[in-house]
């Protein structure tokens, strides 16, 4: 069995449902911290094997990490906030 190598489709172009354009597959597999979009398998499972290569690129623990709906942005503010509120009142 041939393993798919990480960057073969990264000259590929799709369309993004999260920023409203199209990009290259390669931004896609790299997006957060260097791990794959949570929508990748959405967005490019007409174009390409996606699934297979999420499999043979990724260990489990990884995709289950990269897959989850990240927070809302209101929500990741506000947990900021009151992180740097502690810090001020413990200096």
């Amino acid at each position: 069995m041939t393993k798919i190598r990480i960057t073969v489709f990264d000259d590929k172009e799709g369309y993004c449902r999260i920023l409203g354009h199209h990009l290259r597959f390669s931004y896609c597999r790299s997006c957060q911290e260097g791990m794959p979009c949570f929508k990748i398998l959405d967005c490019w499972f007409e174009k390409i094997d996606v699934q297979k290569f999420i499999e043979e690129n990724y260990s489990a623990e990884e995709i289950e990490r990269f897959l989850q709906t990240p927070k809302p942005k209101m929500q990741t503010l506000m947990t900021l906030i009151q992180r740097a509120q502690e810090r001020m009142q413990r200096d």
